[in-house]
């Protein structure tokens, strides 16, 4: 009796065995989906550009989108740094034709006024990209 527990014993460890080889040649049959390098960026700076806001909303010009080759913006307020018109808070919203922004004062009103903010933008560095960072440069 002895003997057949360790009998099937073996038999049940050889069979998880050769599952257990049997899925990790399954496993290394399935080929492995490419993962999408991305693309090299440059990051560029909007010091002091002007903007005009209306009730709290304005925008960068019209080839700040990310289908112009923007990867990411990120804006904050420059000046004035008092009287009525502090651009205290900057909303970005990267869309795919231009960067919207929201400005707002620090007790969260919306201002209206021209307004200068800094801006950082991550770009493609395709020519698109560089193009657009030079518009957007030259605008300011």
């Amino acid at each position: 009796m002895s003997l057949n527990v360790s009998w099937r014993s073996v038999v049940v460890a050889a069979g998880v065995l050769m599952a257990a080889v049997g899925g990790a040649a399954a496993l290394n049959a399935v080929p492995a989906a490419d993962a999408q390098q991305p693309s090299p960026t440059s990051t560029g700076v909007l010091s002091n550009f002007v903007v005009n806001a209306s009730n709290g909303y304005s925008n960068l010009p019209e080839f700040s989108g990310s289908g112009d080759g923007v990867v990411g913006a990120a804006c904050t307020g420059a000046s004035p740094r008092s009287g009525p018109n502090i651009p205290a808070q900057v909303i970005t919203t990267l869309r795919t034709d231009l960067t919207y922004l929201r400005i707002l004062h620090n007790t969260g009103t919306p201002l209206t006024g021209d307004v200068r903010i800094n801006c950082v933008l991550e770009v493609e560095t395709t020519p698109q990209g560089a193009a657009t960072l030079q518009q957007l440069q030259a605008a300011g």
